[in-house]
């Protein structure tokens, strides 16, 4: 384990949530902090996964601190639970009608959609944090602190979800409080709209895009001047890195280099609500006649029912996990999943983030919009998602179809595969758009946030 050398600086990075590990350490993020001899950089990660990262990222300069979890006080679970209703967004109030649709609690309903009018005022979002920086206790990271002697904080997920004492939100306070500067990175390209109100606000808040930001200024009131646009750092080593020969990469699957493929990524039962979606789904695909490699989900499952793959469909299967906080995705997997997407010349998936990794290898998308032979009413509805503001304005910016039924989807699939450049400059704009800054250098310039205030 480093100690802290006066002759050197230190640096807190959080790595609690496992996308970090995409998100944050398989980028040149990391590896520019990890290169300079003059910098220590402690990894705080979940106890139990410290074996994990001392593997994929362990280094001369880098030690891994284990953090234990801890249950939340009850008044830090009151603040999270008002954190989780104070964000009025149009994805919040899908939230609600789901939650209601599940368990036909009236008062329930009225009662968190009360908050989240109130979350709808500036003066009311700031009290919140005002108060929850006032009331919630210190400690939980004073042992740390006092080891490392921290010059800064990075805190990679400043909507830390987990129902943990010791979170992301936890750590930027205890720096708050030390006059130590923080650096905070919002998780994905939903963060601002689906997860809770910040409680509290890092130095600089480091974003992906200009509409996460716009985001995170309307909906979080935090100052335009604390909010730094650096892209997205795991997707620079799509745009600079190698990929594997498309020889090789058949060879690997199992499938003939000479023929199209269709990446198939179905949505995992937890996100259509039953078993019955995707063995259906993959009979209709299978009609096609054309190779196709499934997907798996990291986490949760994905029933196949009494589906047989013929021998033009092959399974995908990552490393899988019950819950999502869970899951782990090593740089080896994620340069595999680039490589299914950018070998293959059409992508169908369900409302997920594949939207934006197909639009950054220009791939033509096609997303799966209804419930196979199921008719639900709209809290169970898979194509609900698709209103959730970060989809919809995926959707809006064109060049992705919906199938709202099976014809739908088949008449795309071979629309797409005889004619894929229709579209392309419309998802190079959607990449553009979403994933900002294509020159392969986000994750530079999100250290460099960093390195020039130690």
């Amino acid at each position: 384990m480093l100690s802290h050398d006066d002759a050197r600086k230190t640096i807190l990075v959080s790595c609690f949530f496992n996308l970090s590990v995409r998100n944050v350490l398989a980028t040149d993020f990391f590896n520019k902090l990890r290169a300079q001899k003059d910098l220590c950089v402690v990894l705080l990660v979940p106890e139990k996964r410290g074996d994990f990262f001392r593997q994929e990222f362990g280094g001369d300069n880098i030690t891994v601190e284990e953090v234990p979890s801890r249950p939340m006080s009850k008044i830090n679970l009151a603040f999270h639970l008002l954190s989780w209703n104070l964000l009025k967004t149009r994805s919040k109030k899908i939230h609600r009608i789901v939650q209601l649709g599940k368990d036909r609690n009236y008062f329930r309903y009225f009662l968190t959609g009360a908050i989240n009018w109130f979350g709808g005022w500036a003066i009311v979002r700031q009290l919140f944090r005002y108060l929850d920086y006032r009331l919630m206790p210190a400690g939980g990271f004073d042992d740390i602190f006092r080891r490392y002697r921290p010059d800064a904080v990075f805190a990679s997920d400043m909507q830390d979800l987990r129902v943990q004492e010791l979170s992301d939100t936890y750590l930027v306070r205890a720096a708050r409080r030390r006059g130590i500067f923080s650096v905070g990175m919002s998780r994905s390209w939903d963060s601002m709209t689906t997860k809770g109100l910040l409680r509290t606000l890092p130095d600089v808040l480091a974003v992906q895009t200009e509409d996460i930001k716009s985001q995170a200024v309307a909906y979080h009131s935090v100052p335009a001047d604390k909010v730094a646009v650096v892209g997205v750092p795991h997707y620079d080593s799509y745009i600079v890195g190698s990929r594997t020969s498309r020889k090789d990469f058949f060879q690997k699957i199992g499938l003939d280099p000479n023929r199209k493929l269709v990446f198939f990524a179905p949505p995992s039962d937890i996100w259509t609500g039953d078993k019955s979606l995707n063995p259906y789904l993959l009979k209709i695909i299978a009609r096609l006649g054309e190779q196709v490699v499934v997907r798996f989900p990291i986490f949760g499952e994905l029933s196949v029912g009494d589906f047989v793959a013929p021998p033009y469909i092959v399974f995908d299967r990552p490393d899988n996990s019950a819950r999502l906080e869970e899951s782990l995705l090593s740089r080896h997997d994620d340069a595999h999943f680039a490589d299914l997407i950018y070998h293959s010349d059409l992508v169908v998936t369900g409302p997920s983030s594949v939207i934006l990794d197909a639009a950054m290898f220009g791939k033509p998308t096609v997303l799966i919009g209804f419930d196979g032979e199921k008719v639900k009413p709209y809290w169970q509805r898979l194509s609900r998602y698709y209103d959730y503001e970060h989809q919809e304005s995926a959707i809006r910016a064109g060049g992705i179809k919906i199938a709202r039924n099976s014809e739908e989807l088949l008449e795309y699939i071979k629309e797409y595969l005889a004619r894929p450049e229709a579209g392309r400059e419309i998802r190079r704009k959607l990449a553009e758009s979403f994933c900002r800054n294509l020159d392969g250098r986000s994750g530079a310039r999100l250290a460099d946030i960093v390195l020039k205030n130690l």
